[in-house]
């Protein structure tokens, strides 16, 4: 069954939302231009827009217009479609909610003889890993901690950089190993003692997402695998499914 057209327009908002076309706090084109240039009825579009409202996505306001909404107190994160080729990591979501982004690494350094990090990364056992364990803040609050592994042969100079200033995307971008298509994992659990001392949360009682993923390049070449552990009350997860064929 073909999905209505008014929800292929939600999707079609909310990917743009997602992939940052429309930011936070952005004024949205008004019911009249949405409909040209879809080429609906207006009814439709409001339909739409009426239902993103209710769901948190957009918010009205009395003779200014429709807008993204804007949540600054949680960083939002996604499952769904691959990325777009971008840096889209954690420093560019946390920024992309208007937060100041700065990490605190924990340790970093390059490790041998961690075979089944190997494994993940599809690399020889022999091979050499880059670990960086960073703290993730947003507006000076820690969001949550980063375990992050790459293959070490792909990145010549990376001991050299200083990861509390400059973002691992962009670098790995550098290198031209932008990871772009990701194996996604969510769990939620009790959030562990060394976590909980790093989040300011108590141990064993507060709640975290933890969410492991698995970075490839645009060759299919495994260049990432991470795990984080982000504060439940600091994070909104969305997830997407896509029925039907989409006209837009």
């Amino acid at each position: 069954m073909q999905t209505p057209i008014y929800q292929q327009i939600m999707n079609t908002i909310v990917e743009k939302i997602e992939k940052g076309d429309y930011l936070p706090g952005e004024k949205l084109p008004s019911e009249r231009e949405l409909a040209e240039l879809y080429g609906v009825n207006r009814m439709t579009v409001k339909k739409a827009m009426d239902m993103l409202v209710d769901t948190g996505y957009l918010h009205r306001s009395v003779g200014k217009g429709t807008f993204v909404k804007e949540d600054k107190s949680k960083l939002l994160l996604g499952v769904g479609k691959p990325a777009a080729v971008q840096n889209y990591g954690m420093s560019a979501k946390i920024k992309n909610r208007g937060m100041k982004a700065a990490s605190s690494v924990i340790f970093s350094g390059v490790l041998q003889g961690y075979p089944s990090m190997c494994a993940r990364l599809r690399i020889y056992p022999d091979k050499s890993v880059f670990a960086l364990h960073r703290v993730r803040y947003g507006d000076d609050d820690p969001l949550g901690i980063e375990y992050t592994y790459i293959p070490a042969e792909y990145f010549d100079d990376v001991e050299e950089q200083d990861f509390n200033h400059i973002s691992l995307y962009d670098y790995m971008n550098s290198k031209g190993r932008l990871p772009v298509e990701f194996t996604q994992t969510l769990m939620i659990i009790r959030c562990p003692k060394r976590e909980a001392k790093y989040l300011k949360i108590e141990e064993g009682v507060s709640a975290v997402f933890c969410f492991e993923y698995t970075g490839r390049d645009s060759s299919g070449q495994v260049v990432e695998y991470t795990r984080s552990y982000l504060k439940a009350e600091s994070v909104e997860f969305r997830f997407f499914q896509y029925n039907g064929e989409r006209l837009f």
